[in-house]
Parts: structure tokens; C-alpha cells; sequence
């Protein structure tokens, strides 16, 4: 790691450290007014992303949903910082994760896929794996264009039982440990699976939000060829910092499919889950930066205006 990186290590750990209620109500409400008050941090595009979601709503519920995603925002950057010194007890506490015996039965001896989302915070879903103590937590990345900030979230999210690895690689290194695993353990791949999709040959859109939407695909395209289950992790919050997650079966990895129909179920969860709690969805990310052409059906790019 780079004497930056490392630097900014120390700092979060520094965070991590401190009393709960240090971080989330002293460090984090001053991060909540920063945000709000004096950067107004994307404020015109995420009013208008919410109003575009969410027609049936006023004004005012828009605007309250767009105040309090700033409290998202704060939580999520302090969140952040605690990765910095949580062991595997601590990991537990963060986020209580329901799973149904049935889902325990299918899922015993094998791989499989795990959909997570940016709904609540992203970064503690790769804790539900912990559930699952015959696998190894295998958590599909982007790499950060900043080399700096990329490390330290690396470092942060690594850990005994969680492999970080590049999503540009994550089939190559499948393919090296399907069969073998790691440490003894199956394989859990975990996809934070809302990403903004860039078009690619033939795609199909989602209906999400009251938008067509691309979604990326490789979760479900890997879990046909792999016969490989399909889980969704529904996540809630309890309060600043505690999460409860619901794990649902997306595909047993063994019934008859229509190619998009797991995607399909995924975004209906998701867009339930949102639908629940608005304001806990990163809606300060460029959501939809392609719409098809109405006549012709090809994708137009949106640019930077949306």
C-alpha cells in the first residue's frame, strides 16, 4: 500500500475506533451538513432522478426523500471508515442476516451467486456470507480510476473471509478455484448487480423505476453455464450503523429459466426494497445514462445531462 493510502488507512481506523455514537451523530452529522448544506452535493440530479422515479409523488415528499438520502450519504462514508477494525464478531453485529433452512439445503457443497445492491449500505453485504461458513466470499469490484483510493478500499474490504477481485477478472479466477475452492471453502459471488450497465451487442431493458433500464448480466449468464443458485440479499436498516438482511432464493440453479427471467426477479426485489425505503438507494450515481430510442429501439446515449 502507498504512503497515502496508508495514511488515509490510519485515519479511518482512527474513526473506526471511536464510541458508536461518535461516529454516526458527531463525525456523521457534520458530514450530513456538509453534504446538504454547503456542497449540496448533486443535489439537481438527484431531485430529478426522484422525480422521474417517482411520478406519483409531490414535491415536498421528493424534496424530504432528497434531505434525507443526505443522511444516507453520511452514514455511508462513516460506514466506510469502520471497515478499518472489524473483526469477525463485530462483522456479525452489523448485519443480522435471516436465512431459511431450505436456502441452507440447496446451497450445502456448492457455488453460487450472491446479489447484493447500492440499497442501505453495500459494503456491509458482503458480511452475509459469514452465514455461510462453507464459503469463501469472493466480492466482484471496479476498480477505482484514483490508484490512491483504490487501495485503500481494497485493504478495507479484504479481510479473512471476504477475496475482493476485479470484475474485469472474476471469470478467469472462478474457472481457477470452481472446483478446488479456497481454503477448503465453495465459492460465494458476491455482484452489487444495479451498476450502470454500458450497452454491449444485443441488450434488453429492465423496467425499473419508471425507466427501461440496462442492468449488468454476467451474475445470471455465469449461474446458467454453472448450474449455480441465486440468492438476493434484501437489506433493512435497525439504525445508524445495524443493518438486518433477508436472503431470498433468486434461482435454485436447477429449474427451467428463461434467459433475462433471473435478472427479471432481481430487479422486482429491488425495486420493492426501494420502493420501501427511498431514501436509502444511492441516488447521487448517474443512473440512467441510456434510454432506447423510441422508433428505433437502439440505445441513445443520455450524456451528462442525466
Amino acid at each position: 500500500m502507498s504512503f497515502t493510502a496508508r495514511c488515509l488507512w490510519i485515519a479511518c481506523r482512527g474513526v473506526a475506533l471511536m464510541p458508536r455514537v461518535i461516529q454516526y451523530h458527531c463525525i456523521g452529522s457534520v458530514i450530513y451538513f456538509i453534504m446538504r448544506y454547503i456542497l449540496r452535493y448533486r443535489r439537481s440530479l438527484i431531485l430529478k432522478q426522484l422525480t422521474d422515479s417517482f411520478p406519483e409523488r409531490s414535491k415536498t415528499e421528493i424534496r424530504s426523500i432528497c434531505n434525507d438520502y443526505y443522511h444516507t450519504l453520511a452514514e455511508t462514508v462513516v460506514g466506510t471508515m469502520t471497515l478499518a477494525s472489524m473483526n469477525r464478531r463485530m462483522r456479525r453485529e452489523v448485519l443480522k442476516v435471516e436465512v431459511p433452512d431450505s436456502v441452507r439445503e440447496t446451497l450445502e457443497g456448492k457455488n453460487f451467486v450472491y446479489f447484493s445492491s447500492h440499497h442501505n449500505f453495500w459494503e456491509y453485504a458482503q458480511f452475509a456470507g459469514l452465514c455461510f461458513p462453507g464459503h469463501m466470499t469472493v466480492c466482484a469490484y471496479h476498480p477505482l480510476k484514483s490508484k490512491v483510493w483504490d487501495e485503500l478500499y481494497y485493504h478495507l474490504r479484504e479481510n479473512a473471509d471476504c477475496k475482493p477481485v476485479p470484475s474485469s477478472e472474476l471469470i478467469r479466477y472462478f474457472l481457477r478455484h470452481k472446483d478446488s475452492g479456497i481454503d477448503n471453502r465453495r465459492l460465494l459471488l458476491g455482484l452489487i448487480a444495479d451498476q450502470n450497465s454500458p450497452p454491449k451487442g444485443e441488450v434488453h431493458w429492465y423496467n425499473f423505476l419508471n425507466h427501461k433500464t440496462l442492468f449488468f448480466e454476467g451474475g445470471e449468464q455465469m449461474a446458467l453455464k454453472f448450474k449455480m443458485p441465486v440468492l438476493y440479499l434484501s437489506m433493512s436498516r435497525i439504525k445508524a450503523g445495524r443493518y438486518r438482511g433477508e436472503v431470498k432464493m433468486l434461482y435454485d440453479g436447477e429449474q427451467s429459466v428463461e434467459k433475462h427471467e433471473i435478472m427479471e426477479r432481481y430487479v422486482s426485489e429491488l425495486e420493492k426494497d426501494i420502493r420501501r425505503e427511498p431514501s436509502r438507494w444511492m441516488w447521487s450515481h448517474r443512473r440512467w445514462k441510456y434510454k432506447p430510442d423510441p422508433d428505433t429501439g437502439e440505445v441513445i446515449y443520455c450524456g451528462k445531462g442525466y
